[in-house]
């Protein structure tokens, strides 16, 4: 408890720093999470003895993030395609070569790496750098990018808070199997204080319109606790319980991003769609 605390103290301030900021610092700040997550992920694959290629795994992963945080979203096709490619053949290099056997086994798990951590990565520069107007909000000032990726995060946050909170004190009925201690009491009061934070910053934060920023509310409120649960099941799948300790006393980056890389490209592209 006391390393949980601890972390929070520092890690709250620096995080509000980093995402005020924006620009380059924030972005080499992502970088660094993305590497850190990218190899928990790989020695999570390692505890099965599957292999994570760094060449054609890793290195598009953080191209991809590098490029988010430079505005080259255009790069993201021809680095997913050359990635793809690369991991394909290395995979059969090492069948040929270095006698590694299931070739489908190790060529799947680099490749959800590279689009699991590199790709999913790649969108927290993107969000915090859309263009606009400054807007207001609760009497501050924001630039657009920062109040969208600010919307998000007290979103995943409620989805995560509430849910815990009312699954402990009203839980009767399990939600998913993946998550044994998740209740169906917690998961519908995330998603209705997860909608209502999401729509409200949409609505009178980013001026987003009724539409957009209820479609953005069931957006976050879903995609949030889905991001969890695939963690989950990915832990699960390799019988362990933290990605990894990169914040002591809290877990890996996986398990503190897992519900912000599922929210915050779908909250992005619905920005996008509605032109915010």
């Amino acid at each position: 408890m006391f390393k949980r605390i601890l972390t929070a103290i520092v890690g709250i301030p620096v995080a509000v720093f980093l995402v005020t900021q924006g620009g380059k610092l924030f972005s080499a700040a992502v970088f660094v999470l993305a590497a850190a997550a990218w190899r928990e992920y790989a020695r999570m694959t390692a505890t099965k003895k599957i292999n994570c290629y760094i060449i054609t795994s890793f290195l598009p992963s953080m191209l991809l993030v590098l490029a988010a945080g430079m505005g080259k979203s255009e790069w993201f096709m021809p680095v997913l395609a050359f990635g793809t490619l690369g991991v394909l053949i290395e995979g059969l290099l090492r069948h040929c070569n270095c006698n590694e056997t299931n070739w489908p086994l190790h060529t799947s798990t680099s490749l959800t790496a590279l689009l699991y951590v590199g790709l999913l990565f790649a969108h927290i520069p993107l969000i915090r750098e859309i263009p606009g107007n400054t807007v207001h909000f609760l009497g501050m000032e924001f630039a657009r990018g920062e109040l969208s990726l600010w919307m998000v995060l007290l979103g995943t946050w409620a989805s995560d808070t509430f849910a815990y909170f009312f699954g402990m004190a009203f839980g009767k009925h399990k939600f998913c199997s993946v998550s044994p201690k998740k209740s169906m009491e917690g998961a519908i009061a995330g998603f209705l204080f997860a909608f209502a934070v999401t729509g409200s910053i949409a609505c009178y934060g980013l001026r987003a319109g009724i539409a957009a920023s209820i479609l953005l509310g069931l957006t976050v409120a879903f995609f949030a606790p889905v991001g969890d649960l695939i963690e989950s099941i990915l832990k699960r799948s390799y019988d362990i319980k933290d990605s990894g300790n990169f914040f002591p006393g809290h877990g890996g980056v996986l398990d503190r991003f897992d519900s912000l890389l599922f929210a915050v490209p779908a909250a992005y592209y619905i920005l996008k769609l509605f032109g915010n």
